[in-house]
């Protein structure tokens, strides 16, 4: 009796904490973007510092829900500026901290937030991004505060894609940055 009652207390015990889904972190930006065009999944990049630098985004601990979402629905790119490439790239993203998430494909940015996010809205914006069909317009949130006419990367030839569009910087890794809408 006392076996059985220990076996399934162990059992239950095993099933109970279930293995949280953790994403898989790219950290080459061309990388991340080949695999987000390969697989059509949104790019979720996460700018911060330190080795776990993406954990002090939220506060510490990226939530349950937020992490199932990223490994199953994302392409997961930590970019840390403590690095001299984290730095530069960071620069090219115009942040120091934050999180872009991008439409599927990854070429266009859906979201901006500046600074650290909040575990809820994390959780809101990564489910409201992880089947965005066409992104219309870049939200900003957070303290990034950037217009919507702006977008990153180089225009080959000086020819941007709208011509309400004005180039920031000549260029990303490979020329692939995802642009604002």
């Amino acid at each position: 009796m006392i076996t059985t009652t220990f076996a399934a207390v162990a059992l239950s015990a095993v099933l109970g904490t279930g293995a949280v889904a953790q994403p898989t972190w790219q950290t080459d930006y061309s990388k991340a973007i080949a695999a987000a065009a390969d697989e059509q999944k949104p790019v979720a990049v996460f700018i911060g510092h330190g080795a776990a630098g993406y954990k002090k985004l939220v506060g510490g601990e990226i939530p349950t829900e937020a992490g199932v979402l990223l490994a199953k629905s994302y392409v997961c790119m930590y970019v840390n500026t403590d690095t001299p490439a984290g730095k530069t790239l960071a620069g090219r993203f115009d942040m120091t901290q934050g999180v872009v998430i991008s439409c599927k494909g990854g070429s266009v940015q859906a979201l901006r937030y500046g600074g650290t996010v909040s575990p809820t809205n994390l959780t809101t914006y990564l489910s409201k991004y992880s089947d965005a069909k066409a992104v219309v317009t870049t939200e900003a949130a957070g303290s990034a505060a950037v217009p919507a006419t702006t977008i990153y990367g180089g225009c080959p030839n000086g020819r941007c894609p709208n011509a309400g569009y004005t180039p920031i910087y000549s260029s990303c890794p490979n020329g692939n940055c995802p642009f604002t809408r």
